[in-house]
């Protein structure tokens, strides 16, 4: 199936490894350019020499940090800049941390809404000007089953997942009349390096070993694996094509069936 991706611009922030690589390539493998954007520099520029390799696509990248609104404005400058516009934003950076609540503190609590929101914020914010112009764009937020629901120990991962749905059904509205559409995509327990390190954060919060902790997340999901980031990926790839002409402000599950609610 043709997914009228060739020549399409994508921004891909969280580019450079896990989740956010897969979708670069996927994009790039359907015939779309690329940006990759994350805050390691020496990581960002071997994931975009390796997808350039795999892909053999145009795929460029700009390291910046989603805390900064001046970086994220250069960002986006530099993709017009480099390749004369954009049709797709994807935002797949920012990962939010189990906390004890007891823990996040006055001082603490703002800083819980730049591990994923804030970016998300101010990259949309940066981005609709120039995709109002375009008259056709897909934009695609990550979420987490954590929007829907509450855990003890994952207040953060809540707030800022059901925030990004909240926001992306809001953005949904705002640019339907401009031909722009917004869906949220939903994985959870994904095999990247970064679920590696939740299963050690959520060991040391509840004083569980990690293997126990892992095969207890794992008992939970009817499908009994973890998902592939490329998994989540040919989501991503679909929404952000001319297939998805009649979807938006809607949230894609790609959760292996943890979410049991309708």
């Amino acid at each position: 199936m043709d997914l009228g991706l060739k020549d399409k611009v994508a921004i891909v922030t969280g580019g450079s490894r896990g989740v956010g690589r897969a979708i670069a390539l996927a994009l790039l493998r359907e015939g779309a350019r690329v940006m990759i954007t994350a805050r390691d520099p020496a990581r960002l520029q071997a994931a975009r020499e390796a997808l350039a390799r795999e892909s053999g696509a145009d795929v460029q990248a700009f390291a910046a940090d989603l805390e900064d609104d001046a970086a994220v404005r250069a960002m986006v400058a530099a993709t017009i800049a480099g390749f004369g516009h954009f049709d797709i934003v994807v935002n797949a950076a920012g990962s939010v941390n189990p906390a004890d609540f007891a823990a996040l503190t006055e001082a603490l609590w703002p800083s819980v809404f730049e591990q994923k929101l804030n970016g998300y914020v101010r990259c949309l914010r940066h981005a609709i000007p120039h995709l109002k112009t375009r008259g056709w764009g897909r934009i695609i937020n990550l979420a987490g089953v954590g929007a829907r629901e509450a855990g003890a120990i994952t207040i953060p991962v809540g707030l800022n997942n059901a925030a990004v749905l909240n926001l992306t059904k809001s953005i949904a509205l705002l640019m339907a009349p401009h031909n722009v559409l917004v869906n949220a995509v939903v994985p959870h327990i994904i095999d990247t390096d970064r679920q590696d390190e939740t299963m050690s954060l959520l060991a040391r919060l509840t004083g569980k070993p990690e293997d126990a902790i892992r095969k207890e997340r794992l008992d939970k999901l009817p499908l009994k694996r973890m998902g592939r980031p490329e998994e989540v990926a040919a989501v991503v790839t679909f929404l952000a094509s001319e297939r998805s002409s009649f979807v938006t402000g809607a949230a894609w599950h790609v959760d292996g069936g943890a979410y049991h609610g309708i």
